[in-house]
Order: structure tokens, then sequence, then C-alpha cells
């Protein structure tokens, strides 16, 4: 590489001119002189104006929807999942999948037992409770003849139960016959009393009144504690003066019994009794007393003494305007033994001794035995109230007065039915049968 040189010319006139700044020629060989190569690169050479090259990503052709069709869910759907993946909802497509899998498996099942539910329920309310051997107990005492068990007598057992017990009390009584009179207190509640079926678990006595005047005759069984119940059981009394069974108890059932008596059998005073599938064997008012009371599948027979013996059924005989007693007969069946077939009405189904009274009869069996429904004995001025819906038998069109109701099946079923008689408050025990509507086919 050369030097650079000065020549003389230059250095005179730099001389000569002192106010101007000296100037010096410097001469550079260009052709010797040359710049380094630049480092080599991997980068493409491009000019400053070039644009930065776009980035390769595959793509995806597609076959264009042809113009008359329109598009379907199914390529619709297909358009938003690639490599199954949903684009707009950034999920899986095979989770999405099973999901709605998942979902439909869901509601297929909640509408299976939704259905089963309520078929359950209807099934339930129009054929009531189905009965079982035995109904749940927290406590169980047994009674039996051959002393295998915890007593020999009712009354001990019932003596040794719990005092106002919130729960169901079970007394099971064995087959045979108990002669004693059973008294259960105000303070002997929810009790029940089994035993192994009619004609085989007997509880009789001769218990009469104390004097021939007495308002009150004795009983076998005398019940006073709430929500009592009996089944399966025989209560007799076989004394003239004295009834079967006298029911003082509120919420009480009797559910497969015979009430067998003399004359009187069933002496009942208390709010809400319900009665089903029962035998009352008695004479003249065979139930009689101030309660609200229904019987539903029972069977009523009443003797005779002499042909001429006028028969009532039931009486009642409220002293007080402000309390309705009622009797309602659902699905029962009347007859009455010794009859001769003879033109006088000497046999009614109810009749009113007091100031108030209601008796309703309904789908029920009237044998050419009962020459008529009701005999109106109410004294001046009190109210009394008797209707009729849907009987059967010869002595059901018999005799039909103008003071009876004949109802439709609307306020039958809107009025007197056990749906409506227990309300809302269900106090019918479990595994006792009933129904709570109208038979439709009767």
């Amino acid at each position: 590489m050369a030097s650079p040189s000065l020549s003389p010319t230059s250095l005179h006139s730099a001389s000569n001119d002192a106010s101007e700044p000296p100037c010096v020629d410097i001469e550079v060989d260009v052709e010797s002189h040359t710049p380094p190569p630049p480092p080599i690169s991997d980068t493409p050479f491009r000019s400053p104006t070039q644009s930065p090259p776009r980035p390769h990503f595959p793509t995806t052709i597609r076959s264009p929807t042809p113009p008359s069709i329109p598009p379907t869910p199914f390529l619709l759907r297909a358009s938003r999942e690639v490599d199954g993946f949903d684009v707009q909802n950034h999920v899986p497509a095979q989770r999405r999948i099973q999901w709605r899998r998942v979902v439909k498996v869901v509601v297929f099942s909640s509408m299976i037992i939704l259905i089963g539910v309520l078929a359950t329920l209807y099934f339930t309310s129009k054929r009531g409770k189905t009965s079982q051997t035995k109904p749940e107990c927290e406590v169980n005492i047994t009674v039996s003849k051959d002393r295998q068990s915890n007593f020999t007598t009712i009354s001990e057992a019932v003596e040794a139960s719990p005092s106002y017990s919130p729960y169901r009390v079970c007394i099971s009584v064995g087959s045979g016959e108990y002669h004693e009179m059973v008294n259960i207190g105000d303070d002997k509640t929810n009790i029940i009393l089994m035993g192994e079926g009619i004609g085989r678990t007997i509880i009789s006595s001769n218990a009469t009144r104390e004097e021939p005047d007495s308002p009150s005759p004795l009983a076998t069984l005398w019940i006073n504690g709430k929500g009592f119940l009996a089944r399966d059981l025989t209560v007799v009394n076989t004394a003239k003066y004295g009834v079967a069974v006298k029911n003082w108890a509120k919420n009480s059932v009797f559910f497969r019994c015979r009430l067998q008596g003399v004359d009187a059998t069933l002496s009942i005073r208390a709010q809400n009794q319900f009665y089903r599938s029962c035998q009352l064997y008695g004479g003249n008012n065979s139930i009689s007393g101030i309660a609200r009371a229904f019987f539903q599948k029972c069977e009523f027979r009443s003797e005779k003494s002499y042909p001429e013996e006028k028969i009532v059924f039931s009486s009642l005989s409220t002293p007080l305007l402000t309390f309705e007693s009622r009797f309602v007969f659902h699905l029962c069946s009347f007859y009455v033994d010794k009859f001769q077939n003879n033109r006088s009405e000497t046999t009614f189904i109810g009749s009113s001794l007091g100031k108030r009274a209601s008796f309703v009869i309904m789908q029920s069996y009237l044998d050419a035995s009962v020459s008529g429904y009701f005999l109106d004995t109410s004294p001046p001025n009190s109210i009394t109230y008797f209707a009729i819906f849907g009987n059967v038998g010869s002595g059901a069109t018999a005799n039909i007065p103008p003071f009876i109701h004949v109802l439709d099946e609307v306020e039958a079923s809107s009025k007197y039915s056990l749906r409506v008689f227990l309300g809302r408050d269900d106090w019918v025990p479990p595994r006792v049968e009933y129904d709570l509507d109208l038979i439709k086919s009767f």
C-alpha cells in the first residue's frame, strides 16, 4: 500500500494565504486499497425494500359445497372441527362427544326414575297401602297362653307398656281365648294390639252394666289412648247390657277384626276413627255414640229377637249443635239374620237421637232384609243430614224418603271420600289397607 505524498505547489499556496486554513492534498491509490470482504451469513440476501418472506403453513383444501345444496348441520359442525379440535369452542371434539353421551344418559335415567316415582304415587293413592305381616315397632311385647312369652294376659302387657309413648308399641297376642276385660288408659298411646287372625285370637268377657239404668255400658275392650290400632283378632261380649268395644281414642284404627255383642256392639266417642275390613255382629243399635268415624269394606249383621222388632244399625246422639258427629259407610254390606219377608219397615241403617248428626252411605250393598236407609227420630230444632250415593242391592232402592240427599259422583268424591276424611294428617298407620277415593268400576 503506497503512502500519500505532498507537492511543492500545495505548500507554496498555503504559505501565501495566511487567512485561509492550510489545505493538505492527499493522494490515495484506490486500486491498491480494497476493503475486506463482508462475513459470510446463512441469511439470504435481500434488498432493503424487499418484504420478509411469509411463513409457509400447510393449507387444507376443502371441497366447496354446491350452491344448490344448503349447508347441513353436519357440514357446519365439520367446518369447525380441524384435526379433532373444536375451533369455535376451543374443546377437543372427542371430549365434546363424550360429554354429550354423558348428558344423554343422565337425562334418560332421570326420566325413568321420575316415571317410576309418579307411577308409585298414582297406584298408592288409588289402591291404598299394602298390608304386611307385622308393622314396624320400637317396643315388642308378646302374650300367649303357653307361658312361652313375656306375659300370659293382655292386661299385664298393657300395664307393662311405656306411658305416653311417641313411637309404636306392639303387643303380639297368640292364638287362644283370653277371658278378661282390657282397659287401655289415655296414658297408653300408640299401642298396636295384634292377633293371629279372626277366630283364632279371641278376647271375651260378660261385662255388663253395674246398674241397669247406667248410660255407659261396660266393655270387653275399652280404649282411651291416642293412636290405637287393633288387627286380626275377635272381641266378644256375651252380656246383654254390655258392649264388645268402647272406643274413646282419637286417631284409632280397627283392621280385620270381628266385634260381637248381644245387643249393642260398638260404643264410640272421639274424633277420627277408621274401621277397615271388620265384621260387626249385634242387635239393635250395634253402633252408637258421638264420633266422627269412617267405615270401609265392613260387614254389618244384626239379629232380630222377633219378626216385628225394629232394628237400627247405627245411631248418633250428639247433645250439642256445635259438635258435628258423622258416620260414613263406604263399600260396606248390611244384612239382617232371622229375617221374614214382610212389608213392614223395621230395619234401617241409621238414626239420629241428638241435636246434630250426619250419615253418608256410598257404594254399599243393602240386602233385601234392609227396608230403609234412615229413621228420622231427631228432636225438634236439630240439624240432621242423610246422604247416599251409588248403593246396590234390593234394599238400596226400596225406600228413599224426601229428606235423603242423593249425591252425584263429583259431590260424593269431593266431600265424603276417605281422602277428604283424613285430610292432610295421615294418621292411619302403615300396612293398613284402604281406598282413598271412590271405586270407579263399582
